[in-house]
């Protein structure tokens, strides 16, 4: 139920959201906010303002990460500000400071916002965005027993699943009621340090302790996703001490925050007015040493976001473990196929066909096909829960294609031990379209190779929306690997590529064609592509959407596409932790992440003699099937690699899509 009005808020979000180009760019990594305070605007500090936010944004890409700055001007939410709008930003003489609630007030309104930690951390977590950096959080007034003054910061703590990274508490506040309110509402708060004392702001420490303290990230990265592994809904709070250098400002800062308070109360000063009064007051007392000191730990704070948000990205190696090795009744793991279902023609002759229009003897097969489905008939032969989300026309070519399923599952469950619970292949999940033809192919293979194809899929494949994926997203939340098509509409790819960012899944994109590449290019959501598998022409076509040029002969052998991915490794692959190269009769180019993250780099062979290829149909989704079975049930990657091999060199010598020979026996 949580997951599921989640999604809902960031449908409901992304109609004001207002995401700039450079984050687009990184908008699978874990990104750092910095949610810039409008109430130093306020103070006058306008051309500080653009500096600092300028140096804190730059602490942040230092360390491995891309800032995203938050405000609101013009009826959006902006999230990351180029210099013109950071300007917008500074310069407004009617600026508002805007928590949660003032939200909608502040777009309607068409204010000019700077955002609170609460609101922050709501646009943030709309945003997917799991990290941001600040001071200070808010938390309960001094005197809120008479008041009933509490931020509202500690109320979205409790509801948001954001790691806020500050100095702690802010020093004007009830340090003691806001430590209690955070353990109440079962917020995680950890010190990063040698000591478990909470920090106070402008000093180090305070009276109080933490849940823990941790001196390693890695530590406050295992917890915060093992916390959204579990579903918990709460926020996190890595509290960072002053660096010890400032340490001894801070002694005389807290007196002049005491006065300060001691004020406001004089003055009757209540409510979103107390911390400008305050912060305004203090820096007049300590004749601007409370804002060179701020400054201080707003930049250790942004440099410790950004390595936390950079070790939160970190790519994994391929290999995923849903298996229970040890497990008398082993899991079988779930794989998503989302893409067309084809209904298959093949020509094949082996005369030698000339250009002349004349006619060839040979025989003409009708099959089922389609990327997307060659990968679920083959995943569920291997003995995964294989889901299958498409559509169909509900022409005669529908008809085949449900017979032909249906007959499928029923002669495999007469040999495989399928519990009712699952599915060898669940088509259920394919919509039918009525007054549109089911996706056909034709190819002609001539002597074992496929000269051309031609293809009728748009008018089927156009109709379709983010609505069909939205709908089976509990599918995609609960699945150990998604393989996605790219004959798909771009709109439905990205809403695919968002639900695998937004649940950490991994996904394996197949190109399908030329053309297609640069489909997923044009999501934004690149980087949420865990692995690939481009034929020649398709990786030649991805080298040049990545902005890298390539001599065409370089996909000649497998050992000059391996050489120049080396040393291109950065800009051509990406995010991805397997990259497979498949060049026909030359092999393949494999460069995938071991266990310790590194790059490893593979040449295959050929998974057959040239002569005995009966049709290449299928073959490489054969292959790619084999390889994300193997490592799902817990095979490494070269043993995964020896599966996909295997699985590709029987679907070649059969006229069948997917050989029939492929089975679960293959992974033991």
């Amino acid at each position: 139920m949580y997951s599921r009005c989640i999604g809902r808020q960031k449908r409901t979000f992304s109609k004001f959201l207002r995401i700039s180009t450079q984050v687009k760019k990184h908008w699978l990594m874990e990104k750092v906010l910095w949610p810039w305070r409008v109430r130093l605007s306020l103070m006058g500090y306008r051309i500080r303002i653009i500096c600092t936010a300028r140096s804190l944004e730059q602490k942040v890409r230092a360390s491995g990460s891309q800032p995203a700055t938050i405000a609101l001007f013009d009826g959006k939410i902006h999230v990351g500000l180029d210099d013109e709008k950071l300007q917008k930003l500074a310069s407004s003489q009617n600026a508002v400071k805007v928590s949660t609630r003032d939200i909608a007030k502040t777009l309607i309104r068409k204010e000019v916002g700077g955002t609170t930690v609460a609101s922050t951390m709501k646009i943030a977590h709309a945003a997917g965005i799991s990290v941001f950096a600040t001071g200070g959080i808010g938390g309960v007034h001094r005197g809120a027993d008479q008041t009933f003054d509490i931020s509202a910061d500690l109320q979205e703590l409790s509801m948001t699943p954001v790691c806020v990274v500050c100095s702690g508490v802010k020093s004007i506040l009830d340090i003691p009621k806001t430590v209690e309110y955070l353990e109440t509402h079962s917020v995680n708060c950890v010190v990063y340090g040698q000591e478990n004392v909470f920090p106070s702001f402008f000093t180090r420490k305070s009276d109080r302790k933490a849940q823990f303290n941790t001196e390693r990230l890695e530590e406050v990265v295992e917890l915060i996703k093992t916390s959204k592994s579990l579903g918990l809904p709460y926020g996190t709070v890595l509290a960072c001490p002053i660096p010890e250098k400032y340490a001894a400002d801070g002694d005389v800062i807290q007196k002049a925050i005491d006065q300060a308070v001691r004020e406001a109360i004089e003055q009757n000063i209540a409510s979103q007015s107390v911390t400008p009064f305050i912060l305004a007051r203090v820096n007049e007392l300590t004749q601007g040493a409370s804002m060179a000191t701020n400054i201080a730990l707003l930049e250790n704070n942004a440099s410790i976001a950004g390595r936390l948000a950079a070790k939160l990205c970190d790519r994994r190696p391929i290999a995923i473990s849903q298996m229970k090795k040890n497990s008398s009744i082993p899991v079988k793991p779930k794989v998503v196929s989302i893409g067309a279902a084809i209904v298959d023609f093949e020509a094949i002759t082996s005369e030698n066909v000339k250009d002349d229009g004349g006619s060839y003897n040979g025989h003409i097969v009708q099959r089922m096909g389609g990327v997307a489905r060659n990968h679920a008939e083959a995943l569920g032969r291997l003995g995964c829960d294989s889901i299958f989300i498409s559509a169909i026309g509900d022409d005669s070519n529908g008809q085949f294609f449900r017979q032909n399923s249906e007959k499928m599952v029923r002669a495999l469950s007469r040999f495989l031990p399928i519990p009712p619970s699952a599915s060898f292949q669940d088509i259920t999940r394919v919509k039918v379209i009525t007054n549109k033809p089911t996706c056909t192919y034709l190819a002609v293979n001539v002597r074992g190779n496929v000269k051309y194809g031609i293809v009728t899929s748009e008018p089927l494949l156009s109709t379709l929306t983010p609505a069909l994926i939205e709908k089976n997203e509990e599918a995609l939340e609960t699945s150990d690997f998604i393989l996605l098509d790219s004959n798909l509409p771009v709109p439905l790819m990205t809403k695919v590529l968002e639900i695998a960012k937004k649940h950490e899944k991994q996904v394996w994109l197949e190109p399908t064609d030329i053309d297609k590449v640069k489909k997923v290019f044009a999501t934004g959501l690149v980087d949420a592509v865990t692995a690939t598998s481009p034929n020649a022409n398709e990786f030649l076509e991805w080298a040049k959407l990545c902005q890298v040029a390539v001599d065409p002969s370089v996909v000649n052998s497998a050992d000059s596409v391996l050489e120049l991915i080396e040393k291109e490794k950065t800009r051509l692959l990406l995010n991805t932790s397997l990259f497979v190269v498949t060049l026909s009769n030359k092999g393949s180019a494999v460069v995938y992440r071991n266990n310790l993250g590194q790059l490893e780099f593979q040449s295959l062979p050929p998974p057959i003699q040239m002569d005995k290829i009966v049709s290449v149909s299928g073959a490489g989704d054969s292959f790619n099937s084999g390889v994300i079975a193997g490592l799902t049930h817990n095979k490494t990657v070269v043993e995964s690699l020896r599966i996909g091999q295997e699985c590709a060199r029987l679907t070649l010598q059969t006229t069948l899509a997917t050989s029939e020979a492929i089975n679960s026996q293959m992974l033991k």
